[in-house]
């Protein structure tokens, strides 16, 4: 009986709460359909009002000042750049944006120490190179002395040949002289080559 009892009133509890939820959702429902179907309405516009300092007026000129950001570019702009690199050593107070510069003006000095290196090295070889000019010189000149010592000699050796010829024509000489004087002759004719090639030699040397 008491179980029974229970089961009732948890029966009644349940329906009546189904009851409410239905009604619940029934109520949402009329509103939004109510919302949606009702015209808009507009608040009505407010005057807008705003305070200010009032002054006399008065009649006066008033220069306005105005401040302005930007970048002042000059119409030409130059770029130096020194024919030979190095590291600057000096520069001059009037290399700056704008700076005025006059005619002759030291506006910067390179360290010399590269360029007088340089320049004492090419002192250096044309002292070698003239001094080799000068040996060139007394080379050339003693071949040639040389050349004509040799012609000279070549001269008096076919002399020599020439005279053994006739003593060995008169029946007076004999043919190893004849021989001996043609090898003397041969060799002073290539002695005279020999300083021919010194003398062509010397004068490559001086060009």
């Amino acid at each position: 009986m008491r179980f029974l009892r229970h089961s009732l009133v948890g029966l009644l509890l349940a329906s009546l709460t189904a009851a409410l939820l239905i009604y619940a959702a029934q109520l949402v429902i009329s509103a939004v359909q109510t919302r949606m179907n009702a015209e808009p309405r507009t608040p009505p516009a407010r005057e807008r009002v705003f305070a200010v300092n009032v002054v006399t007026a008065e009649s006066e000129t008033v220069t306005p000042i105005l401040e302005t950001f930007g970048e002042v570019q000059s119409r030409r702009t130059l770029e130096l750049r020194a024919a030979q690199g190095g590291r600057v050593v000096e520069l001059s107070e009037s290399v700056v944006e704008g700076g005025n510069v006059r005619a002759g003006e030291v506006l910067a000095r390179i360290d010399p120490a590269d360029a007088q290196a340089a320049l004492d090295r090419a002192e250096s070889e044309a002292m070698d190179a003239r001094a080799e000019e000068r040996d060139a010189e007394r080379a050339l000149a003693l071949a040639r002395d040389e050349l004509v010592a040799a012609e000279d000699q070549a001269t008096l050796r076919q002399r020599a040949l020439q005279r053994q010829i006739d003593l060995e024509e008169r029946a007076v000489g004999t043919a190893a002289a004849v021989e001996t004087a043609e090898l003397a002759a041969a060799s002073a004719r290539a002695t005279v080559l020999a300083r021919r090639q010194a003398v062509a030699q010397a004068e490559a040397r001086i060009d």
